[in-house]
């Protein structure tokens, strides 16, 4: 999955991801030849927590791994959220 096909929003106290994915992979052995595609929207909601300061989250997409850092109101560190 690109990075490009990956969405991210927050509405209130939920934090909504949504994407596309697309995947096609080939192969040739000896007599047989195999194509395999897996297609897919994917929509996840995930309920925040009350003291989330939504305005500062940050969101960071590096090999294939998404990481949400959504900090806590009054300046206590973040939560992690790693998607793959």
């Amino acid at each position: 999955m690109e990075k490009e096909d990956c969405h991210i929003t927050i509405d209130g106290s939920m934090l909504y991801l949504r994407g596309e994915k697309r995947l096609e992979r080939s192969r040739d052995d000896s007599i047989y030849h195999i194509t395999e595609r897996a297609y897919g929207v994917f929509e996840r909601a995930i309920p925040l927590p009350r003291n989330v300061d939504s305005d500062n989250a940050e969101a960071n997409y590096k090999n294939g791994v998404l990481t949400i850092t959504l900090p806590k109101l009054g300046g206590d560190k973040g939560h992690l959220i790693p998607v793959s």
